[in-house]
């Protein structure tokens, strides 16, 4: 029997009728998918493990009636962003949600070659960066859509261990804030999310290889994380999924962030005239 009890005509008809999900096979990626077609939106999945797709996507298709596509892609590769873009072609893509790359990311800096980083830094930065720009000028384009970047608090300072994860969430953070100001008035929503330690299949491996237990640190529900990400899809540029009520701190408070990117967008017209 088909679930048509969190159906959404107006979520589909802004975001709709396609959603793009990237590290879509397990964990938030798959509970963000599984909420946009629980709002009834058809779905691409895109991962690199299309055994893990194609469960999700039959799971999809009997639970919601949804059509779903499923495609298997290594984003740290060179022409990742085109790649990406191309697993929509000839679908009405109105919202895309870049959830991937938070994979081996851990470890101290002299621990790899470069070369190892050098793959995070194209993920998180070049390959996030390209595609923002391809699917936002469709989107631009047709007056409409979204772009959701699932990021980390890890964002808000350095730590050791995650210098160069640490360093590319603040990238993604003020890419997304300034995109968020340019595109908003042009009908495309975009929105970061904020997460801290997130209860995944893949972060429960990382306890289990180092013997620990994941009891020892509090854990956010992936389906939380979707939730949040979808509910507040037009409130953005930011917002902290544990800090969803603190509205004084500077550094969380989804208005305080909001009117200083305001703020400093406008005071660039002393230097570039009205935008």
């Amino acid at each position: 029997m088909i679930d048509d009890s969190r159906r959404d005509p107006t979520f589909v008809s802004k975001y709709g009728p396609w959603v793009l999900v990237s590290g879509a096979s397990e964990g938030t990626g798959a509970e963000l998918a599984t909420l946009a077609a629980a709002k009834g939106c058809n779905v691409v999945l895109v991962a690199r493990r299309l055994d893990k797709l194609d469960l999700l996507a039959t799971t999809l298709r009997d639970q919601f009636g949804v059509e779903v596509v499923t495609q298997s892609l290594d984003l740290t590769v060179a022409d990742g962003a085109a790649m990406l873009q191309a697993c929509a072609d000839g679908l009405e893509l109105g919202l895309v949600i870049f959830n991937a790359g938070g994979d081996s990311v851990g470890g101290p800096f002299l621990a790899k070659p470069y070369s190892e980083w050098r793959q995070l830094l194209h993920r998180n930065i070049d390959m996030l960066t390209e595609a923002c720009h391809r699917f936002a000028t469709a989107f631009v384009a047709k007056g409409r859509g979204g772009i959701v970047i699932i990021g980390s608090e890890a964002a808000f300072q350095g730590t050791g261990r995650l210098a160069l994860y640490s360093a590319t969430k603040g990238y993604a953070l003020n890419l997304g804030e300034s995109l968020w100001r340019e595109l908003k008035p042009k009908g495309v929503d975009v929105l970061n999310v904020l997460i801290g330690a997130t209860d995944t299949p893949k972060l429960r491996t990382v306890f289990e290889k180092n013997n620990l237990s994941p009891d020892a640190v509090p854990l956010t529900l992936a389906e939380d994380v979707a939730r949040v990400a979808l509910e507040h899809l037009g409130e953005g540029p930011t917002v902290v999924l544990n800090a969803l009520d603190d509205d004084d701190n500077p550094m969380l408070s989804r208005r305080l962030r909001r009117e200083r990117v305001v703020y400093h967008s406008e005071f660039l017209n002393h230097f570039y005239g009205p935008e």
